[in-house]
């Protein structure tokens, strides 16, 4: 058990590093932003395994960002939301952070993507 446990955290530790090089171009490409949220799925089977909830709360935060890179506003909404409670019933800060600014990029994209479609109607 000791030994799976070390060959999940080395993996999970190589997924967040792969996963957040994708999600770093996610910003830039939709097929990036894809394959970040198929990593995130991964980690949260991992997390699942180590039967860590705050972790599995994380990915499940990462895979929210990655729809929100592909444009999929009202899932990721709902999914911040409730991670965000959880972190807040949990009194986990860093999680609360972290949903902090995944709602604020939500909101600065939503607010691009509505002047986007203004300016195209004039």
């Amino acid at each position: 058990m000791v030994m799976e446990r070390q060959e999940i955290d080395h993996a999970m530790s190589w997924l967040s590093t792969l996963g957040g090089a994708f999600s770093a171009l996610g910003d830039y490409s939709d097929h990036c932003a894809k394959i970040a949220g198929q990593i995130s799925i991964e980690q949260c089977k991992l997390s699942i395994r180590l039967g860590d909830p705050q972790l599995v709360a994380r990915c499940k935060l990462y895979a929210a960002l990655s729809l929100l890179q592909q444009n999929n506003f009202k899932v990721s909404k709902c999914m911040v939301k409730k991670i965000f409670e959880f972190a807040v019933n949990n009194k986990d800060v860093r999680l609360q952070r972290m949903c902090q600014g995944v709602w604020a990029k939500l909101q600065y994209l939503y607010h691009q993507k509505r002047k986007k479609l203004n300016n195209g109607r004039r």
